[in-house]
């Protein structure tokens, strides 16, 4: 019977293109569901502008000046991870217009022991440390961060890299025309959240006391 079955896929490559065809769209459509699972599309309103500050403070996680400083006593680097501790130093020079670079706030992050062993952030430490006034959001909607940017507040968001790659972590500094302006520790250029498919993983924000 199977000796059959091979024979006849055998005599219709056609047949046999289809059915590969088949296998690599559903292989294709698993695998983004599986990239886009529990990512949230969030669209700011048409027509809405909300300035950030005069001057949107930009950093880039891979500076030679701080680019390969670990994560706290993890074996990670600025270069590789620190595309959050970027984002809120970012926003916290904004907020404050005190200058707080990356560089001085992965010290000070480091020091008082915020991270874990895998230089993630333990924002609960965070928060103790009385410092900051920090908002881990539970939920992702576009009115959790309209709601940050008019308290002049500067939301930070978890996307994926060209909206379907890697983590990251990029800065709502506004909103211009209705579009989402991100500082992104990877980029020279202030990017629209379009450029990350407007899908939002997690939303945090920090803010100085």
């Amino acid at each position: 019977m199977n000796h059959k079955r091979n024979k006849t896929l055998k005599n219709h490559p056609f047949l046999t293109g289809i059915l590969l065809i088949l296998c690599l769209l559903l292989a294709g459509a698993g695998f983004l569901c599986l990239r886009l699972r529990n990512g949230v599309q969030v669209k700011a309103p048409e027509g809405t502008t909300i300035l950030s500050a005069s001057e949107i403070v930009c950093y880039r996680q891979d500076d030679a000046r701080w680019a390969e400083d670990t994560l706290g006593y993890s074996k990670y680097t600025m270069h590789s991870s620190g595309c959050l501790v970027s984002c809120i130093a970012a926003a916290l020079s904004m907020d404050s217009n005190v200058e707080e670079t990356p560089g001085t706030l992965n010290a000070r992050f480091s020091s008082a022991q915020v991270y874990d062993e895998e230089g993630n952030l333990l924002w609960g430490c965070l928060s103790d440390l009385g410092d900051y006034r920090v908002d881990v959001f539970s939920e992702v909607s576009s009115r959790l961060i309209d709601g940050c940017l008019t308290e002049g507040r500067y939301p930070i968001v978890r996307v994926r890299i060209h909206g379907l790659g890697s983590f990251h972590y990029v800065l709502i500094t506004g909103i211009l025309d209705g579009e989402y302006l991100c500082m992104d520790p990877l980029q020279d250029d202030v990017m629209p959240l379009s450029a990350y498919g407007r899908r939002v993983y997690g939303i945090r924000c920090v803010s100085s006391i």
